[in-house]
C-alpha cells in the first residue's frame, strides 16, 4: 500500500478508501454481508446522482447512514475503516481509558449521560466491555464526569467532575477499583468540579478544574457558612393524622406546620392526639429532600404532651437515628425508636439528623404522651441544600420561623407535570416549533440564598423516559445572574437524557449584599425542531452548594492539584507542591478554571482561563523549579484541549493570538514545539475544544491524522487555498502540515465531531462524539467501477440555498423533488463512447479558472468543466435531462431568457457549441410550472416534455407537449389528457409508459400507455386502484408490457410490479414509514437468485431513495430480489444527515430494460429470419413435389434422350421430337 505522499503524488481518480485500506484488526466482529452479484460489466460505466456529500457500499453488518444525533455514541472501526456505531448514550461522553485489571481489558467512558443502550448509568459513568460492547453501570454517583485516568500500574481509575455519592462521604473526585467498587481518596475529593486528571511529575497525580478547596479541607481561612439551612415548606406538604383529638381547634393537624409563633399554643394553634391513644402526624412532599435538623414544639395544653416520638423516613419506612443535647444536663445523646421530649416545655427542641437519607415524605410517630394524651404545638424541617423549585409551592413559604423563601416566576404556558421516576414534580412547556420564541416561554429560579460566598450552582433535569418526551425533548439556554451590576453568563444544555441528572451551570462568587438576589433563567434555545415538529421544555429545580461563605478572599488552592498515591495522607501545606503553588499564583484568585493538562519532556503543561503578571496567560508549563511561562507569554484567551505528541502539543481553545500579539494566524487552533509557537494553515474562525488523533484514513495505517472539533464553521485559508465550510469538525495532516481537505487524495469521510478515545493497543482506539463516515467523500454523484469500487467526479457540488417561493413551487409539482443538491444526471456518447456526463439540480460548483456554475454542469474526459450561462436564473431548479442527437433538453422549475425569447419550464442547449439554441421552445405556461421527465422519442425528431402545466406557447396541451426539432415547433399527442405527469419512459420507438396523477378520456388514473403511430392513451388495468401517485416507474421487460411501480399513501410507500394483467404488491412488512421511492431500475445480476413469483431469478430491481428497509434503517440504494430487501448504497449529506439518491445512469441501457423471460432484439432478429428462410425452402420443395405428382398423375413421362440408330446428326428428327403426342392427352384446364 502507498504512502499518502505517493498517493498524493500519483494524482489518481478518488476511489472509495473503504475498498481499498488494509483491513483492520478489531476487538470487535464485524460480519461481513455477501456481495451483490450486479453483472457491472454488463452495463459498461454506471453512476448515481443525489442529495449527498459522501457514499459506501454497504459491506458490514452494522453500517448505516443514520443522521448525526444530538447525543454521544461510542465507535470502533469496521475492517474497512469505517466508524462502527457500538452503543448510543443519552448525553456527552467527555473522557474513555483502558483499564487492565486482573488480566481483563475494560473501556471506562465517563460524561453527562444517564444511560448507555438505554440502560440506566447512574453518576455519568458507565464500563463497556471492548470485546462485545456490553455494558456494565458502576452505581454510586449522582451526578457528571468530566476526567478519567486509568492507573493501570496500580489497578485503579481516577475520576474527577461534578458529582457525589448518596451518603456525600466523597465529592467531585473518587477512585474506581474494579471489583473492589468505589474507593474515597484521602482528601475525599475538592469543593468545586474537576476537569482533567494526568499522571503528574515523580509519580504522582494531578488534578485540574475550579476547584479553591478540598472536601475534607478549608483551604479559604477561616469564614464559615452561617444559616446554611433551609426550613423545608412543610406548610405546604400534604398532611395527614391518625387518631386525631375530637376536642374542637385541636383536630388539624396543619395548624401546626405554618405559624408565626410556633411556641404559641390553644384553640388552631395546637394539634392533639385522642387521649390515651398513639398515633401520627404525617407530611407528603411531592419533591425529594435530605433532611439535617427536625424541631419540634410539645404542648402542654391542659397537662398533655408527647414524651416519646420516632421519625420515620417514607416512602423507605427507616427509622431514622437523631441526635439532641439533654435539656438536663446538657449531654449529647442518640435516639432512634423512643426519642424524647421534655414535659412543660413549649420551646424548640432541637434534633439533627445522623445520617443523610434522601425522602419525599415523613412520620412522626408518638407512642407515649403525658397527661390525657399526646399532641405538638409546631414542626419545623431543614436541609443544608438550598434549592429553588420551578413549582413555586415546593418553595419555602415564609412561616413557621422562615424569614425568606425560594421563588420561581414562569412566564408562557407551563404545566405541572408528575414525577414519574424523578424526585419532584416539574413544569413542562409544550411548544410548537414554528411558533415560539424563547422571550415568552422562560422560568426564572431565585433561592434564598443566606450571604455571600463562593457557590457551586446546579441545574437538575427530569429524564424524559418517565414522561415519554424523548424524541421531542430539545435544547434550554441557561442564564445566571449571581453579582449586583455584573453581566449575567449563559450556557446550553440538553434536555435529551433518559433518567434524571444535573449540569453545573456556575461555580464562583455569589452576592447576596445590599439585598441583591441570585437568579437562573431557564428559556429554549431559538430555532430548533426535535423532528417533530413539537418541542417540550421542562423546569424542576436549581441548588446553590455553599463551597465558602464569605466575601471572594485570596486562596492557596486555584484549580490545581497533586497527590502523591504513595502517601496515604494529604497536607495542608500546599507550598510542599510546585504544582499547587503553580496554581495559587494564577487570577481570577479562588476561580481560576484550569481545562486541560498534558506532560511532555519532564514538564506539566496547563491550559485553562487564568491569566498572571509573570506572562502565565491560559498556557505555561510547571517544571521542577516553578511555573515558566511559554513563547509570547501564553495565548490571548481561554485553552480548552490539549493534545501531546511526542514533543509536540497541539493546542485548542478559543483564542486568537498569543497574548502578546506576535502570531495573528494562532486562531482556535495551535502546536507547540521547540519552545515555539507554529499555526495549522490559519486556524478556524470559532473555537476548538477537543483533539483527538486517528489513523488509516488514506490507505495508509501508519499516517497519523488529527480530528478537530469545536464551535466553528471555516477553516481560514492559507498557502494560496481557500477557506471552505467545516461545520465544527476538521481533519489536519500533520506529515504534509495541511488540511485534509486540502489535498487531493482520497479519504474517508467523517463528519459530525469527536469528543475523546482510549487506546486499546498500538493500532486501535475506542471513539466517543458524534461521528458519521462513508468510504468516499463526493459531491451528489460518484462512480460505481466495473470492479466494484466507488469514485468521485472531478467536481464539488455545493449546496445552493431555495428561494422560499421556488421551494414552494417544486413541492406542489406533485413530484418528490429535491431542491438542492444534484436530481438527475444524463451521459452524452459520441458514437459507441461517453464524452460527457451531464448534471442538473440545484446547486454550484466552479470550473478550472474559478468561474461559478449553476445547476447545470458538463464534464467532458478531459475533466474540463462547463455549464448554462447567467440567461437562466440562478434560483431555477433542474429536475429532468434530454438528449437528441448532440442538443440538451433541460427541464424542472426553470426561468430566464435566452436572447429575445423567454424561456420556462425547458430550455435548449447546444452541446457541440456549449450555447444555448437559437431558437427555444417556447415557454409552457401555468400554475407553478414544473417539468418532471423529458423524453426524445427513439429514431424520431420529437421531444416528449411531461410534467405539470397547461400549454405550451400559444398551445394547450396540459401535462404533456411533444416538440418537434425539424420544425421548432409544440404539437399535441392529442387525446383528452389532462393532470400531471411524474414518468414517461419509451419502451420501443412508438409505445411510451407514463405515470402521474392523471385524467384520460375522463378518467382517473395513475399509470398508463402512449402510442405515437396512434396519438392514443390506454390506462393500464388496475392502474386506477393503486394506492396512492406513482413517483418512480420503470419497465420490467423489454416490450413495457409489464413494469413496476412506486410511490407515497398516506404516509407509507408503496411498491408494486404490473404482471400484464393484474398489479401484485411487495410486502408492506420490507419498509418502514419514512420511506421515499425517488426511483427504479431492473439490474442484471451475474448469479441468479432463488425462484421469485415477483422478479426474474437473473435481475434485481434497484431502489433509489431514502429506503427505511425493516430492521435496518435508511438505506440510499436497496437491492430487492423478488423476497428480501438489502442495502446497497449509504449516503450522507451535509451536516451528517441522512442522504439520498435520485438517479442511476449506465453506460449501456438496453441492460436495464432486458429482463427474465424475454430475448435481446438482436437475438429475435436472428430467429425470424431463419424461421422466414426456413419457410421459404419448405414452400419451394412442397410445391415441386405437387408439381411431379400432378405430373405423374396426369401421364407424364421423360422424353428420350438417345437416338434410335444411335446415328450423330446435326438435328432432331420430329418423328423423335412430336412422337408422343399421339398418346393420350392431358386434360385441358
Amino acid at each position: 500500500m502507498r504512502d499518502l505522499s505517493s498517493l498524493l503524488a500519483s494524482r489518481a481518480g478518488k476511489l472509495a478508501l473503504s475498498l481499498l485500506l488494509i483491513p483492520r484488526t478489531t476487538a470487535f466482529t464485524f460480519t461481513p454481508v455477501p456481495s451483490p452479484n450486479v453483472d457491472i460489466e454488463r452495463l459498461g460505466r454506471v453512476a448515481f446522482a443525489g442529495d449527498f456529500d459522501s457514499i459506501s457500499l454497504y459491506q458490514y453488518e452494522g453500517q448505516n447512514q443514520e443522521p448525526l444525533g444530538n447525543n454521544s455514541a461510542l465507535y470502533s472501526r469496521f475492517p474497512n475503516a469505517l466508524f462502527a456505531k457500538i452503543q448510543n448514550t443519552d448525553g456527552e461522553v467527555k473522557a474513555m481509558c483502558r483499564y487492565t485489571h486482573e488480566g481483563t481489558d475494560t473501556i471506562i467512558v465517563g460524561g453527562t449521560f444517564t444511560s448507555v443502550d438505554s440502560q440506566r448509568t447512574e453518576g455519568g459513568v458507565a464500563l463497556i466491555d471492548p470485546n462485545n460492547g456490553t455494558v456494565t453501570p458502576a452505581p454510586g454517583l449522582s451526578g457528571s464526569v468530566n476526567a478519567l485516568y486509568c492507573d493501570n500500574e496500580r489497578g485503579q481509575v481516577y475520576v474527577g467532575g461534578i458529582f457525589e455519592d448518596s451518603g456525600k462521604s466523597f465529592q467531585n473526585a473518587v477512585i474506581w477499583k474494579g471489583s473492589a467498587g468505589w474507593a474515597n481518596l484521602p482528601f475525599k475529593g475538592f469543593g468545586g468540579q474537576v476537569n482533567t486528571i494526568v499522571p503528574g511529575p515523580n509519580d504522582t497525580v494531578v488534578f485540574g478544574g475550579q476547584f479553591n478547596s478540598l472536601f475534607g479541607f478549608n483551604f479559604t481561612g477561616n469564614g464559615t457558612a452561617e444559616n446554611n439551612t433551609q426550613s423545608l415548606p412543610i406548610g405546604a406538604a400534604s398532611i395527614t393524622a391518625q387518631t386525631s383529638s375530637g376536642l374542637p381547634g385541636f383536630t388539624d393537624p396543619k395548624t401546626i406546620a405554618c405559624k408565626s409563633n410556633p411556641q404559641t399554643q390553644g384553640s388552631d394553634s395546637t394539634w392533639l392526639l385522642a387521649d390515651n391513644n398513639p398515633g401520627f402526624w404525617k407530611a407528603d412532599f411531592g419533591f425529594g429532600f435530605n433532611p439535617t435538623r427536625l424541631q419540634l414544639y410539645n404542648t402542654n395544653f391542659e397537662g398533655r404532651g408527647t414524651k416519646e416520638f420516632r421519625y420515620t423516613a417514607l416512602p423507605d419506612g427507616g427509622i431514622m437515628n437523631l441526635t439532641y443535647n439533654d435539656p438536663t444536663t446538657g449531654e449529647r445523646k442518640y435516639c432512634d425508636a423512643r426519642c424524647p421530649l421534655p414535659q412543660g416545655n413549649t420551646s424548640a427542641q432541637v434534633f439533627d439528623f445522623v445520617n443523610n437519607v434522601g425522602m419525599n415524605s415523613f412520620r412522626i410517630d408518638i407512642s407515649q404522651w403525658y397527661g390525657a394524651g399526646g399532641g405538638l404545638n409546631g414542626i419545623q424541617l431543614f436541609q443544608t441544600e438550598i434549592y429553588a423549585y420551578a413549582i413555586q409551592e415546593f418553595n419555602t413559604p415564609q412561616c413557621g420561623g422562615a424569614t425568606s423563601g425560594g421563588e420561581a416566576t414562569t412566564t408562557g404556558n407551563w404545566q405541572p407535570t408528575p414525577s414519574h421516576d424523578s424526585s419532584s414534580r416539574y413544569l413542562t412547556a409544550t411548544l410548537n416549533t414554528n411558533d415560539y420564541s424563547p422571550n415568552e416561554t422562560f422560568v426564572v429560579f431565585q433561592p434564598s440564598v443566606p450571604q455571600s460566598g463562593n457557590y457551586t450552582v446546579k441545574m437538575y433535569t427530569p429524564g424524559c423516559q418517565g414522561d415519554a418526551t424523548c424524541t421531542t425533548r430539545g435544547r434550554v439556554n441557561i442564564t445566571v445572574a449571581m453579582e449586583e451590576g455584573a453581566t449575567p453568563s449563559s450556557t446550553v444544555l440538553a434536555q435529551t437524557n433518559d433518567f434524571d441528572k444535573y449540569d453545573e451551570i456556575y461555580n464562583g462568587f455569589v452576592d447576596t449584599s445590599n439585598g441583591f438576589r441570585p437568579a437562573v433563567t431557564l428559556a429554549p434555545v431559538a430555532n430548533q425542531n426535535p423532528g417533530t415538529n413539537v418541542l417540550t421544555v421542562v423546569a424542576q429545580r436549581v441548588r446553590f452548594e455553599v463551597k465558602s461563605a464569605r466575601d471572594n478572599d485570596t486562596a492557596e488552592l486555584n484549580g490545581l492539584f497533586e497527590y502523591d498515591p504513595n502517601q496515604q495522607t494529604t497536607t495542608a501545606n500546599l507550598s510542599l507542591s510546585t504544582v499547587a503553588k503553580a496554581g495559587a499564583s494564577l487570577s481570577p484568585q479562588s476561580s481560576a478554571i484550569v481545562n486541560a493538562l498534558a506532560m511532555a519532556d519532564d514538564r506539566l503543561y496547563v491550559g485553562g482561563n487564568f491569566t498572571n503578571g509573570d506572562g502565565l496567560n491560559n498556557i505555561f508549563a510547571v517544571a521542577d523549579s516553578g511555573p515558566a511561562k511559554l513563547s509570547g507569554n501564553g495565548l490571548n484567551a481561554q485553552v480548552l484541549a490539549i493534545y501531546q505528541n511526542g514533543s509536540t502539543l497541539y493546542v485548542g481553545g478559543n483564542f486568537t493570538n498569543t497574548q502578546d500579539n506576535s502570531n495573528a494566524d494562532l486562531r482556535g487552533v495551535a502546536a507547540y514545539s521547540a519552545d515555539k509557537w507554529q499555526t495549522l494553515g490559519a486556524g478556524v474562525d470559532g473555537s476548538v475544544s477537543s483533539i483527538v488523533p486517528i489513523s488509516n484514513l488514506t490507505g495508509d495505517a501508519s499516517e497519523e491524522f488529527l480530528a478537530i472539533t469545536g464551535d466553528f464553521e471555516t477553516v481560514r485559508g492559507f498557502g494560496g487555498k481557500s477557506s471552505f465550510s467545516a461545520s465544527g469538525f476538521a481533519i489536519w495532516v500533520p506529515s504534509q502540515n495541511n488540511w485534509l481537505q486540502n489535498l487531493d487524495v482520497s479519504a474517508i469521510a467523517i463528519s459530525g465531531s469527536i469528543t475523546t478515545y482510549a487506546q486499546l493497543s498500538d493500532t486501535e482506539r475506542f471513539y466517543a462524539g458524534r461521528i458519521s463516515s462513508q468510504g468516499l467523500g463526493a459531491n451528489g454523484a460518484a462512480i460505481l467501477n466495473s470492479n466494484g469500487t466507488l469514485a468521485s467526479f472531478p467536481i464539488d457540488f455545493k449546496t445552493q440555498q431555495q428561494q422560499a417561493s421556488i421551494r414552494k413551487r417544486a413541492l406542489t409539482a406533485g413530484q418528490n423533488v429535491n431542491t438542492t443538491g444534484v436530481t438527475t444526471a444524463l451521459f452524452h456518447k459520441n458514437g459507441d463512447n461517453i464524452d460527457k456526463t451531464i448534471f442538473a439540480g440545484h446547486f454550484t460548483a466552479t470550473d478550472k479558472d474559478g468561474q461559478n456554475i449553476t445547476n447545470v454542469a458538463i464534464i467532458d474526459n478531459d475533466n474540463a468543466i462547463t455549464g448554462f450561462g447567467d440567461e437562466v436564473d440562478s434560483n431555477s431548479t433542474f429536475i429532468a435531462l434530454g438528449l437528441l442527437g448532440d442538443v440538451l433538453f433541460a427541464g424542472g422549475v426553470v426561468t430566464g431568457r435566452v436572447g429575445d425569447s423567454k424561456v420556462a419550464g425547458v430550455v435548449a442547449y447546444d452541446l457541440a457549441n456549449n450555447r444555448f439554441q437559437g431558437t427555444q421552445p417556447p415557454a409552457l405556461q401555468g400554475t407553478n410550472v414544473t417539468v418532471n421527465v423529458i423524453a426524445p422519442r427513439r429514431n424520431s425528431q420529437d421531444v416528449y416534455v411531461a410534467g405539470r402545466f397547461e400549454s405550451a406557447g400559444q398551445l394547450s396541451c396540459p401535462a404533456l407537449c411533444i416538440w418537434n426539432t425539424e420544425h421548432s415547433q409544440w404539437t399535441t399527442p392529442t387525446g383528452d389528457l389532462s393532470g400531471v405527469v411524474t414518468n414517461l419512459v419509451w419502451v420501443s420507438d412508438t409505445k411510451a409508459l407514463l405515470s402521474g396523477n392523471v385524467t384520460v378520456g375522463g378518467n382517473e388514473t395513475k399509470v398508463f400507455t402512449y402510442d405515437s403511430t396512434t396519438s392514443q392513451f390506454q390506462e393500464v388495468a388496475g392502474a386506477r386502484d393503486l394506492p396512492g401517485t406513482v413517483d418512480a416507474l420503470c419497465p420490467a421487460t423489454l416490450d413495457g408490457s409489464q413494469m413496476w411501480a412506486a410511490g407515497q399513501a398516506n404516509g407509507n410507500a408503496f411498491l408494486q410490479r404490473f404482471d400484464g394483467s393484474k398489479w401484485n404488491a411487495v410486502s408492506g412488512d420490507l419498509l418502514e414509514p419514512g420511506t421515499n421511492i425517488r426511483g427504479l431500475q431492473a439490474l442484471p445480476l451475474n448469479t441468479d437468485h432463488a425462484e421469485s413469483d415477483l422478479l426474474d431469478k437473473n435481475q434485481d430491481l434497484l431502489i433509489l431513495g431514502q429506503i427505511n428497509i425493516t430492521n435496518f434503517g435508511v438505506a440510499s440504494a436497496a437491492l430487492f430480489n423478488g423476497t428480501t430487501l438489502t442495502p446497497f448504497l449509504l449516503a450522507t449529506a451535509e451536516g451528517g444527515a441522512s442522504g439520498s439518491l435520485s438517479k442511476v445512469l449506465a453506460e449501456h441501457e438496453n441492460f436495464f430494460q432486458g429482463g427474465g423471460k424475454n430475448l435481446a432484439l438482436g437475438f429475435i432478429v436472428l430467429i425470424a429470419l431463419a424461421i422466414a428462410l426456413a419457410l421459404t425452402f419448405l414452400l419451394v420443395v412442397a410445391g415441386i413435389l405437387i408439381e411431379w405428382w400432378r405430373k405423374k398423375a396426369a401421364g407424364y413421362s421423360p422424353a428420350p434422350t438417345s437416338f434410335t440408330d444411335r446415328i450423330q446428326t446435326d438435328r432432331v428428327p420430329p418423328s423423335q421430337l412430336f412422337g408422343t403426342l399421339t398418346g393420350p392427352r392431358a386434360p385441358a384446364i
